[in-house]
């Protein structure tokens, strides 16, 4: 039975990369090389406003809250990721971080009209890519497809046929177990998020880019990643739990469910792999075709 794998394009109409969603877009591409390699391709794509003020209303004190909740759970966060760093410095930094933010964000001297124009439009951009990116997941679970591969318009690969001819040669090859889904894009180098020391050499995607498993979940950035299908029965549940406000960003949405899932026992080592040098670049962050370290 061919493997059949989901390809879900996270965009927006107001998108500053509209080119992701065209006829030579990168989903595409892959796709259509994918299908020479004999690999059955669902592709979908989301750019749909779906924000209502019903949902998160766009408010200075939702700001705050949301605002409040994400460096909250970044501080769980980097804990779980370096249980060596001092609590006590840690909660310094998170407490100036959430500060300073909600300064830039929702300063209480502007009139609520002005406060709609700053952190408010985080809000709905937020919102609005949570959306896509749940449905997207959930269409691929419901589908009960092998694998799929969530990708945001700012997704760049320099060579998409390598990738694909790659990408198909896992799918057949894979263990049927592990890993539950495989971080193929990097905005951040290993080293500044505090991760290298939890990574063990597994294998070659490649000839030039190492398969690196984790010993516990971990995430770089949700640009693009692959998830086993079985893996979505688990984890759309998980995200499914954490209500839309206080309003997080997905990267942080998906790292709330994995700590909620390790803590559980559901996720353990090798659930977790990361190509190395991850072959997506983010467009919004790196220029396309670099290395993905940090800037």
């Amino acid at each position: 039975m061919k493997p059949t794998i989901f390809l879900g394009l996270v965009t927006h109409v107001r998108t500053r990369f509209p080119e992701s969603a065209g006829a030579e877009g990168l989903v595409v591409q892959v796709a259509r090389h994918l299908e020479e390699h004999g690999v059955k391709v669902v592709v979908a794509v989301h750019d749909d406003d779906r924000h209502t003020e019903d949902l998160v209303p766009l408010t200075r004190t939702e700001v705050k809250r949301s605002i409040a909740a994400e460096m909250a759970l970044e501080e769980q966060w980097r804990s779980f990721v370096n249980a060596r760093q001092p609590r006590w410095l840690l909660h310094l930094f998170m407490a100036a971080r959430r500060a300073y933010r909600t300064v830039r964000l929702a300063p209480p001297w502007l009139t609520a009209s002005e406060a709609r124009t700053s952190g408010a439009q985080m809000l709905r951009r937020l919102v609005n890519i949570e959306i896509a990116h749940l449905h997207l997941l959930h269409q691929a679970r419901d589908l009960e497809v092998t694998w799929a591969a969530i990708f945001e318009d700012d997704a760049h690969l320099s060579d998409p046929c390598a990738f694909a001819t790659s990408l198909a040669r896992f799918v057949r090859d894979s263990p049927s177990e592990q890993p539950g889904y495989v971080n193929i894009s990097r905005s951040f180098s290993h080293e500044r998020l505090a991760l290298a020391h939890h990574l063990t050499w597994v294998g070659q995607w490649d000839s030039s880019t190492k398969v690196m498993a984790s010993d516990i979940p971990l995430t770089n950035t949700v640009c693009a990643i692959l998830y086993r299908g079985s893996f979505l029965d688990t984890l759309v549940p998980a995200l499914d739990r954490i209500p839309v406000s206080p309003v997080l960003p997905i990267d942080w949405k998906l790292n709330q469910a994995l700590l909620d899932l390790a803590r559980a026992g559901s996720l353990g080592a090798g659930d977790c792999w990361f190509l190395d040098p991850a072959p997506v670049v983010q467009g919004s962050m790196h220029d396309q075709g670099d290395d993905g370290g940090a800037r």
